[in-house]
């Protein structure tokens, strides 16, 4: 016979059951059920300062592992608060489970203390919305969490628990193996399709290969740069890209955002074919749709990403990893070789570029306060193999554009929604899902603003990641922005009174220093990297420098 089990008790059956570890949250009344379910097993709480934290949190597991982040957190406002931060796992293709939870059944709609509705809030931020009111409903609504948010896109779930649910109600449970309810097919297109794209990369004189974040959620880093060395493509990436391809790999030119590049840019319209790889091309990627993109070949899982945007030559629904290494076996077998002109082209154009975006006051390392590409020039030789990057909306972000990453670096940064307050939760739920990697979450002062407080849960849950805050006193992107549109220093909302970030941290149970030149930057790392404890290095940024409308 079945043993009966509490509903809080089935909710963690099933988490235990898909491998989960960790949770982030912030309990209330109506989620104790399952927090004291969690106590008897091996599964981790960590407890944030802010929904939002954990949601982030979930985010940031859910990019590193490819595995479901989960958060969780009550009724109302507490639900209200995971909002933004699923926002972003939606639009940035990210596995997550956020548990919910409702008053009891017979009060419902009733107006009951944070009462709100849920279904209304969160249906158009996730992939699925599920709402739990019995208890004989619980393992198929957990494994359907699951499900969803790890296959075909990845993306948010969220599952709505009523309080006398999890509380009261019993219902039977029986282990189930999560291979058996969540398939994840490595499928590849029709081979007529293939032969098709490969006759289309024969008669290009300027192909390009465009790759995004498919790239890494298919694993297919490796294809991607082999089906350039046979056809002798130049590579750019989407932002969501960054990392795919190693900096040091010989045609890679580079990712393309709103703020640039330039070379990339020439490399897209002037191509002849662009092979396009796990991108949807949000309008991030292309400025608002207005980059001239012509003949693609587009290759995604979703059939619905295909030709959203820009018309296709011929689309390939299928995995990347799958679907590369049949289109590039296919070309070997004809004896195909590309022509490197176009290449050549591009790299000379570049080398043109790389001498004017690093030359003048903005490199000097030696200035202060710290001029932004002088501090990613030293900021990429300080980057580690296999480590994680997580960087926050904003100027930081958009200076890494230019930075050459290391071998098997995970990038992660909320490019599509654009939410702020990301990376430092983001890289606490990084460093929780990988002990063995070294974390850096790269924020601006704005951003820091708005998750100071997890700095504690940092601490606290031994998190040692280190936090690299770029400081101009202000919302230096919007700063920016009205100086550029109105053409005077019309600012209003955007600055910052001077504060000691560093007294900050430490008062958080954190260790750090100040960074006033960016070749103090090396220094500063040693000192974080030797710490036991969450590192904070605050730079002085010179905020003169603006990333509108291009910075290079």
């Amino acid at each position: 016979m079945q043993n009966e089990y509490k509903g809080g008790q089935l909710v963690v059956k099933v988490m235990e059951e898909f491998g989960a570890k960790v949770v982030f949250g912030i309990p209330g009344g109506q989620t104790l059920s399952v927090t004291d379910a969690i106590y008897d097993t091996s599964i981790r709480f960590i407890h944030t300062r802010h929904e939002n934290g954990a949601a982030c949190a979930a985010d940031g597991w859910g990019r590193l592992t490819g595995e479901p982040g989960i958060c969780l957190a009550t009724t109302g406002c507490g639900a209200t608060n995971l909002i933004t931060g699923l926002g972003g796992a939606l639009r940035d293709s990210s596995p997550v489970i956020a548990l919910i939870f409702q008053n009891k059944l017979p009060d419902a709609g009733k107006g009951d203390a944070q009462e709100s509705n849920h279904e209304a809030l969160f249906s158009s931020i996730c992939k699925a919305y599920i709402p739990v009111r019995a208890a004989s409903n619980i393992v198929w609504s957990m494994r359907e969490a699951y499900r969803v948010a790890s296959t075909g896109r990845p993306g948010p779930v969220v599952v709505d628990l009523y309080r006398d649910v999890v509380e009261t109600q019993t219902a039977p449970y029986e282990y189930a193996d999560s291979s058996t309810y969540c398939i994840r097919p490595r499928t590849k297109p029709y081979d007529e399709d293939i032969l098709t794209a490969i006759e289309i990369v024969k008669q290009s004189k300027k192909l390009c290969i465009w790759c995004g974040n498919g790239v890494k959620l298919a694993d297919a880093s490796e294809e991607v740069m082999e089906l350039s060395m046979v056809t002798k493509a130049p590579i750019v990436t989407t932002y969501n890209g960054i990392g795919t391809i190693p900096g040091n790999f010989e045609n890679l030119v580079g990712p393309r955002s709103r703020h640039g590049s330039e070379v990339t840019k020439q490399v897209i319209e002037d191509a002849d074919c662009i092979v396009l790889i796990g991108s949807t091309l949000s309008a991030i990627n292309t400025n608002r749709w207005t980059i001239k993109a012509k003949n693609i070949i587009q290759l995604d899982i979703v059939p619905e990403n295909i030709g959203r945007h820009y018309p296709v030559s011929i689309g390939l629904v299928g995995d990347a990893k799958k679907t590369l290494m049949s289109m590039v076996a296919r070309l070997k077998e004809t004896g195909y070789k590309g022509s490197s002109d176009y290449r050549d082209e591009i790299f000379k154009k570049k080398a043109v570029w790389e001498k004017q975006v690093y030359s003048g006051p903005i490199v000097d390392k030696k200035a202060t306060p710290v001029p932004p590409i002088a501090l990613i020039v030293e900021l990429e030789k300080l980057l580690k193999e296999n480590s994680v990057l997580a960087v926050d909306a904003g100027n930081p972000g958009a200076w890494t554009h230019l930075m050459k990453m290391p071998k098997n670096i995970t990038y992660m940064k909320p490019v599509n929604f654009g939410n702020m307050g990301f990376a430092i939760p983001a890289a606490m739920g990084s460093k929780a899902a990988a002990p063995e990697k070294e974390v850096i979450a790269l924020l601006g002062d704005g951003s820091l603003g708005m998750t100071l407080a997890e700095l504690e849960t940092m601490a606290r849950e031994k998190l040692q990641v280190i936090i690299l805050v770029v400081n101009d006193d202000a919302y230096g992107n919007i700063k920016q922005e009205e100086l550029f549109k109105t053409g005077k220093e019309r600012y209003i909302g955007v600055e910052f009174t001077s504060i000691d970030y560093i007294d900050v941290a430490k008062a958080l149970g954190c260790d750090g220093s100040i960074v006033r030149t960016a070749q103090e930057l090396p220094e500063a790392f040693r000192k974080a990297r030797q710490s036991n404890l969450p590192y904070m290095i605050e730079v002085k940024l010179d905020g003169s420098f603006s990333v509108w409308p291009e910075a290079f």
